[in-house]
């Protein structure tokens, strides 16, 4: 280091930037530097601050005052500056000063702290060193929707790895994104024009998806992301905030297979009154995945779930049919509120026989920019 770097800043907005820089950080590493913010200088000489586990990194830009900034950068504990940051009194400066001796002073008023320090030459980036195939930029609030409406179908089974995040492809102009375990299926699409074109498919990692989630929704209403992605990396940048995720090395299923056609079997409904119907019913189980069986009338579609431990219950719900059928069907009771619960207004349900999966979509709007698609696999009632 051939000069000490000093930063001074109002405890707030320091505090601000290190929370969001330390989300992918990890509080215990076997490798040290991991457990570090990386402080260097970013685009214009601006300050930057990076935390990463070596799959994701999130990096925040911040026009803090700052001097002395060594060319590889300087870590600094992270989960440590945090907590003292956050006992600081309110509206105060901090001063923080690294020596060229591993050490780093954080006053404020009459406290003050000495913290260890390592080279910025040992944290690893996870930036690409040569220009992506594909970049474009979509309107930051519709993407956090794209992702939103598919991510609670994301897997958390690790056998199966290659269903433990978004995939996320073009078709022509069309982004799609979409998620599976293997009982459910989500997919959202959402016109981008031809920016995204040669975009090759890409699986985005579950903890990317929700460090983005929580970038996104900070974002202003009506900021941009730019997007850019490799074969193995994609990044995000949306303000101050950038992250560098790593993507998920494996073959995602052919999804569009498992979406049924549509066919005469088709049931319009208020989506709130089944929502409110299907948690009233399954308040009988006492297990998380027990069967709702639902029985699709002309008028009316009867809920019911049957507990030989506590007693049964029953509701009932006004449908509009398409068709004279009747079809008997089980499903989940949670992966069907929690479908519901990422739609608004009203919706359709197209069905085959009770053995055969489910296919439900929102009923269009003139205001819809993003188009749903939901698939729920039957359980045996």
């Amino acid at each position: 280091m051939t000069s000490p770097f000093t930063l001074t800043a109002p405890r707030e907005a320091l505090l601000a930037t290190i929370e969001t820089a330390l989300a992918p950080v990890e509080r215990k590493n076997t490798i040290p530097v991991l457990a570090n913010l990386l402080f260097d200088a970013g685009p214009d000489g601006v300050l930057r601050v990076s935390g990463t586990d070596l799959d994701v990194m999130t990096s925040v830009t911040s026009v803090l005052d700052h001097s002395g900034m060594p060319e590889q950068g300087i870590t600094l504990p992270a989960a440590l500056l945090h907590d003292i940051l956050r006992k600081l009194p309110a509206k105060a400066d901090v001063t923080l000063k690294a020596n060229t001796h591993g050490l780093a002073s954080l006053t404020c008023g009459r406290s003050r702290f000495n913290l260890q320090t390592l080279p910025g030459e040992d944290w690893p980036r996870l930036e690409e060193k040569t220009e992506p195939p594909a970049c474009f930029t979509v309107p930051a609030k519709k993407f956090a929707a794209l992702l939103a409406a598919v991510s609670f179908a994301i897997s958390t089974e690790e056998t199966r790895y290659y269903l433990n995040g978004v995939y996320l492809h073009c078709a022509g102009e069309q982004l799609i994104a979409v998620a599976t375990d293997g009982h459910r299926l989500a997919r959202a699409v959402y016109s981008v024009g031809d920016g995204a074109t040669g975009m090759p498919g890409v699986i985005i990692p579950r903890k990317t998806i929700a460090l983005l989630a929580s970038a996104l929704k900070a974002a202003d209403s009506q900021a941009d992301l730019a997007v850019s992605v490799s074969e193995n990396r994609i990044c995000f940048q949306t303000g101050a905030v950038r992250i560098a995720s790593k993507l998920i090395d494996g073959t995602f299923p052919d999804y569009e297979r498992v979406i049924p056609p549509a066919n005469p079997n088709r049931w319009r409904f208020d989506v709130a009154a089944l929502l409110a119907a299907t948690e009233r019913v399954s308040i009988i189980s006492s297990e998380r995945g027990r069967a709702v069986k639902m029985t699709w009338g002309q008028e009316i579609v009867d809920l019911s779930v049957s507990n030989p431990d506590a007693g049964d219950g029953q509701d009932a719900v006004d449908v509009t049919a398409d068709d004279d059928g009747e079809v008997t069907i089980g499903f989940n009771a949670k992966y069907l509120a929690d479908m519901l619960a990422h739609i608004t207004g009203s919706a359709t349900v197209n069905l085959g026989t009770g053995g055969d999966p489910a296919r439900f979509e929102p009923v269009h709007r003139d205001d819809d920019e993003i188009a749903l698609t939901f698939v729920l696999m039957p359980m045996r009632v």
